[in-house]
């Protein structure tokens, strides 16, 4: 079934994808929000959705807050569409990857660089069905090693088989009843997100 023509103001639903960018501190951020508003402004991308998340040294618990709560990132908001935005389920996915003294920038863009892609391929009766940003870590190991390493750690368009974000926060429950200690919980949170 062909996709309905798309309004010119609408996203390319082919073309969304999530970035996360973290740092020490909301301010080791700003330089990030200024790219980005640079790159909506050159018409690279288009920011539909931006939360920040900060995680203190001594808590396992991630917030969530708007990037206005920060100066030198409030100007994100005034570049940012909202036409599509992240469930709290997809912010707290991002949030768990968070270590301790972390804050994290989480945006939702559409990558409309790739728009002329996308063009072409609906035209031809195709379309972009998935693709994933490829860690450096992943990429930086492949390269160390002799031979072909995969870059893809899962199948195209398929969802892990065990919520993450579920046994990450059990985790923090127990954290806060005072039955995991953190760094205890710091290792059982890594041994999650690496599967």
């Amino acid at each position: 079934m062909p996709d309905e023509p798309r309004r010119e103001d609408e996203p390319d639903l082919d073309l969304l994808e999530y970035v996360l960018v973290s740092a020490h501190a909301a301010e080791g951020l700003a330089p990030v929000a200024e790219a980005v508003a640079r790159l909506v402004r050159d018409g690279s991308i288009r920011l539909l959705d931006a939360v920040l998340l900060v995680r203190e040294g001594g808590a396992a618990r991630v917030d969530s807050v708007s990037p206005t709560d920060h100066e030198r990132l409030a100007g994100l908001m005034t570049v940012t569409e909202g036409s599509v935005l992240l469930s709290p389920h997809d912010i707290e996915l991002a949030a768990v990857t968070l270590a301790p003294d972390e804050t994290a920038l989480l945006l939702l863009v559409e990558d409309s660089w790739a728009g002329a892609l996308s063009d072409a391929a609906r035209e031809g009766g195709a379309r972009g069905i998935t693709g994933e940003r490829i860690a450096r870590d992943r990429v930086l190991r492949s390269l160390a090693r002799a031979g072909p390493t995969d870059l893809i750690v899962r199948g195209p368009g398929t969802a892990p088989l065990i919520d993450q974000v579920a046994q990450v926060r059990q985790l923090a429950r127990l954290v806060e009843r005072g039955l995991l200690p953190l760094d205890r919980y710091e290792v059982q949170r890594r041994r999650v997100l690496g599967g």
